[in-house]
């Protein structure tokens, strides 16, 4: 009987050890997948550009192009909801009936041939009869009042070679700006600091810009302009604990600059600035960007007090 007490107990002692065994197993093969998941999100951002491109290309060219154009449109991809959602400023709503079908099955296709076949799509209108151009006009009154600010404390130019407006409710999704003292500068240092300054000032005027994608150079490459930078700037940004705020990303022949929300003196201060240059890293070693950018880059993360961090 006693040696079937402590038979019982070893059992339930290995037991023990096998249930603990496989749940620290599947916790490593979890922050694993974790880790794999945020290191491949600056390349997940990068496949949805792509993506977003062959459903715009496809849209226009077969059903818009047949249909004609409504007022407007903006296509937005969401991967954490697996959702594609276009909206569309139609001239009535009998026009807007008329193409939501075709839209609606155009789009599916395109998920289909790409192997998204798990997205949902949602195609919708923007009824309201709000002129978007006096939100335009207000914004670009503000930016204006933000580039003179500039000018006066700096003594530099802010010129806005483009800003780029959404198609339904007038929002800034992309500026252009160079910045000069008489000529331009070049400096990327320097054009960091004033990137940073013009947010600051468009935050306090009341424009969110952090989120759109701000250029300093008009002659870049396409891929570089359209899917490189933007890829950096918002797969980093969604990395929430990285706390990225802006990037700095002149072209394809200067350093990469990722400002970051944390303190030289926090105590993963380099932690997260080693973290962010891997993952744009093995972004650059992506083979479609390594084929078309395979040049060296210089990567300075920078925290809250403009410290190397990396």
């Amino acid at each position: 009987m006693k040696k079937i007490s402590m038979l019982f107990a070893l059992l339930s002692i290995l037991f023990f050890v096998a249930v603990c065994t496989s749940n620290k197993t599947m916790e490593i093969s979890d922050n694993h997948a974790l880790a794999k998941e945020s290191s491949n999100n600056i390349i997940s951002y990068y496949e949805t550009i792509k993506l977003e491109n062959a459903i715009e290309s496809s849209i226009n060219k077969k059903v818009f192009k047949k249909k004609g154009y409504p007022n407007g449109y903006d296509l937005t991809i969401s991967r954490a909801k697996k959702e594609v959602n276009l909206v569309i400023r139609p001239y009535s709503k009998k026009n807007f009936n008329y193409l939501k079908d075709d839209l609606q099955s155009n789009i599916e296709e395109v998920l289909k041939t790409k192997k998204y076949t798990d997205y949902k799509v949602n195609v919708l209108a923007y009824w309201s009869k709000t002129n978007p151009t006096k939100r335009q006009d207000n914004e670009i009154k503000i930016n204006n009042e933000i580039v003179e600010k500039m000018k006066k404390t700096h003594n530099i130019d802010v010129v806005m070679l483009g800003t780029r407006y959404s198609a339904t409710d007038g929002r800034i999704v992309q500026l252009d700006l160079v910045v000069k003292n008489g000529k331009e500068i070049i400096n990327p240092n320097e054009v960091n600091n004033f990137h940073k300054e013009f947010l600051k000032l468009a935050k306090e005027k009341g424009i969110n810009v952090t989120d759109i994608p701000i250029r300093f150079n008009s002659n870049l490459k396409r891929d570089w302009e359209m899917k490189v930078m933007p890829s950096i700037n918002q797969g980093l940004k969604e990395i929430k604990d990285l706390k990225v705020t802006s990037t700095t990303i002149i072209d394809d022949q200067n350093p990469i600059i990722i400002n970051t929300a944390i303190n030289s003196t926090d105590n993963n201060a380099k932690e997260v600035g080693k973290r962010i240059e891997k993952h744009i890293n093995e972004f650059l070693k992506y083979k479609e960007i390594n084929k078309s950018f395979p040049g060296s880059y210089e990567i300075q993360v920078l925290s809250k007090d403009n410290k190397k961090i990396n």
